[in-house]
């Protein structure tokens, strides 16, 4: 047999070892955990769609805002587009929640 070649296979095995050696776990009763279960999206989606009415759309949104910002800016209020954003989305709700109950 070739020199060279014996040599691979010797640091190949030496290698191999090494590997072997590395994954025995140090407690004799550890052992790699399998992962638990995620709950099943369809569970979780029923949960969702029943709260998608209360939500407002972006469009409503947007025409809310944009009035609340018109409706400032008439009467000389300053404010931001970000404020009237967020002010618009919580009346949007509120009147939503207040449809349902």
């Amino acid at each position: 047999m070739d020199s060279k070649t014996k040599k691979k296979r010797v640091e190949k095995r030496s290698i191999r070892k090494k590997k072997d050696l590395s994954s025995v776990p140090a407690k004799p009763g550890a052992t790699k955990k399998k992962a638990k279960r995620q709950p099943k999206l369809t569970a979780l989606k029923k949960t969702d769609q029943s709260q998608d009415y209360l939500q407002p759309t972006f469009e409503q949104i947007q025409l809310r805002a944009y009035f609340i910002s018109e409706q400032r800016r008439s009467a000389g209020i300053t404010g931001n587009e970000h404020g009237d954003w967020l002010r618009a989305e919580s009346e949007l709700r509120s009147e939503l929640l207040a449809e349902k109950g």
